[in-house]
């Protein structure tokens, strides 16, 4: 991140370079590469007397982070689906070995899962 210009404390400095920091992570968060950052504008003096192009900078400085933003959300909600698919297999699958675990008590006799159920039944 370069220095802050010469010429005097600027206001605007320290929320520019704020957001830049906050690009830069997400930016590393989303695994992009730095370098697809634009530069961060000089910032004059006086805030009015930012040119069209600074300004022009800045907005697309903030626009690339609401849409890094936007696609880890999308990211994020795609992973938070993959998970509930997941939760939902794992139901009957828990209860299909709980049911085996069962059989299994059972059919084996002294098996580690039927001294817990006579211990549960007893309980």
């Amino acid at each position: 991140m370069s220095e802050e210009p010469s010429g005097g404390q600027n206001p605007l400095w320290g929320v520019i370079s704020g957001l830049r920091g906050m690009a830069e992570n997400v930016v590393r968060a989303a695994g992009a590469p730095l370098s697809e950052l634009p530069a961060l504008p000089e910032v004059a003096t006086h805030p009015g007397a930012m040119s069209a192009a600074q300004l022009g900078a800045m907005r697309t400085a903030i626009q690339a982070q609401r849409d890094a933003v936007a696609a880890m959300q999308s990211q994020l909600a795609a992973f938070d689906e993959q998970l509930q698919v997941l939760q939902r297999l794992l139901v009957p699958l828990a209860e299909w070995s709980a049911t085996w675990a069962r059989l299994e008590s059972q059919v084996v006799p002294g098996s580690r899962s039927s001294s817990s159920d006579g211990d549960e039944k007893r309980g």
